[in-house]
């Protein structure tokens, strides 16, 4: 009989601490704060774009006002034959 009665309170123990815990709740909270990143991109492409551009700037100014209205007649011609 004792050993009935020693079975019997070592599982009424075990399953009251499973019980406790099966019934703790956490409670975890998470904050999600903005971040605010600044990336410096528009200063970056547009000192690209200058470096690109600035030896076609240079032969643009090369070219005199009497050759560019020579090719521009050469290129309507071309694309519209008679």
């Amino acid at each position: 009989m004792g050993r009935l009665m020693t079975r019997t309170i070592l599982f009424s123990a075990i399953f009251s601490v499973a019980v406790a815990f099966g019934c703790l709740q956490t409670k975890h909270e998470i904050e999600v704060k903005p971040m605010h990143i600044t990336v410096d991109v528009n200063v970056k492409i547009q000192q690209e774009l200058q470096e690109k551009f600035k030896k076609t700037d240079e032969e643009a100014k090369s070219i005199s006002d009497k050759e560019a209205e020579d090719a521009l007649k050469k290129y309507l011609e071309l694309q519209n034959p008679k």
